[in-house]
């Protein structure tokens, strides 16, 4: 969008704010216009805002979540290691990963500049709480607000006892997944794996021929987001997470997914990017998703090839559970119970 249409959108959400100030839709459009602006602050602030009014939106649907932790002060716990993961305990202060390639000119020339400016302004951690950058060091870009997703939609699937295990297909640094475990963990859940799958070699290239929707959205030259399976499991190993609990399926999801051993889940968290990617992780788990589960898309809003894939196998198998916003990026929905 142009600079001043930008400006004529933001000023119009403000107006819209102040006729309607208690609809969080409202804020998280202003948050999309700021964040498009550049303006993290302003963009963390909208979105907290958003986030204020939909919790409080939430917890007047729902009854309180009434459950025997196994551990003493387990939601102290559980903050303290989200804040670990995404390095906000230290105020995001390891900055963001900018990596360079020679292929990628023009976005070379952008991270150059922001890696200077970071030099004499270091990251802010308004943009690490809404996942908005590639942390140098954290365990997960996902920031915050997603990781409360994962704990809010942990504690409903054990509360209503809902049968099946946790995976996330993309899983980078392993940060979600560690974050899966810890809430098991925190309420004594012995019988439940957290399904760890990923390449581990980066993003495959894309496959424009078969999925077009692909062919523009190449991240296969981005080493960074080449972590190996051995950096992921000491990285639980870190945060003393790693049992037997936690299984590995190491490969490209198109080999791995259609004949994993997963018999049941209850949490899908899909963080692929790429059509391909994601529409391979939907057509081989969907199926196993027990009715009140959850299927979380980690980049509906910030990567149009997954979108188009979930919108596509959503009307295919016809799926009508409402999507429901996370944040600026991510989207979740809860399989409806059979009738």
């Amino acid at each position: 969008m142009e600079k001043e249409p930008l400006k004529a959108a933001i000023h119009q959400c403000i107006e819209a704010i102040a006729k309607d100030p208690k609809n969080p839709t409202l804020y998280q459009d202003l948050g999309d216009l700021q964040r498009q602006c550049g303006d993290a602050l302003g963009a963390s602030q909208s979105y907290r805002s958003a986030r204020v009014l939909r919790d409080h939106q939430l917890s007047a649907k729902k009854s309180d979540l009434h459950f025997q932790s196994s551990v003493d002060n387990t939601d102290a716990y559980l903050d303290l290691l989200k804040k670990s993961l995404t390095y906000q305990l230290w105020d995001a202060s390891d900055g963001s990963s900018y990596e360079m390639r020679a292929s990628k000119p023009l976005i070379s020339a952008v991270r150059l500049l922001q890696r200077t400016k970071e030099f004499f302004k270091p990251s802010s951690a308004e943009q690490r709480e809404f996942g908005m950058d590639w942390p140098s060091k954290a365990y997960t870009m996902v920031g915050i607000e997603r990781l409360n997703n994962i704990e809010y939609c942990a504690k409903v699937i054990l509360q209503d006892g809902i049968e099946g295990d946790f995976i996330e297909t993309g899983v980078w640094r392993g940060g979600s997944t560690i974050f899966m475990r810890a809430v098991l963990k925190a309420y004594g859940d012995q019988k439940r794996s957290v399904w760890v799958a990923d390449s581990f070699e980066g993003m495959p290239k894309p496959n424009a021929t078969e999925y077009p929707a692909d062919k523009k959205f190449d991240l296969s030259m981005w080493k960074t987001l080449a972590v190996s399976a051995d950096e992921v499991r000491n990285n639980f190993k870190r945060f003393g997470l790693l049992n037997d609990q936690v299984k590995f399926l190491e490969g490209w999801f198109s080999e791995t997914l259609p004949n994993a051993p997963i018999d049941q889940l209850s949490m899908i968290r899909l963080d692929g990017d790429l059509y391909e990617s994601t529409m391979d992780a939907l057509n081989h788990l969907y199926a196993k998703l027990s009715p009140g589960g959850f299927v979380i898309v980690d980049d509906y809003h910030c990567a149009e090839p997954c979108k188009q894939a979930v919108n596509n196998f959503r009307k295919k198998h016809q799926i009508t559970e409402e999507i429901i916003g996370v944040d600026w990026s991510a989207v979740y929905w809860r399989k409806a119970n059979k009738s």
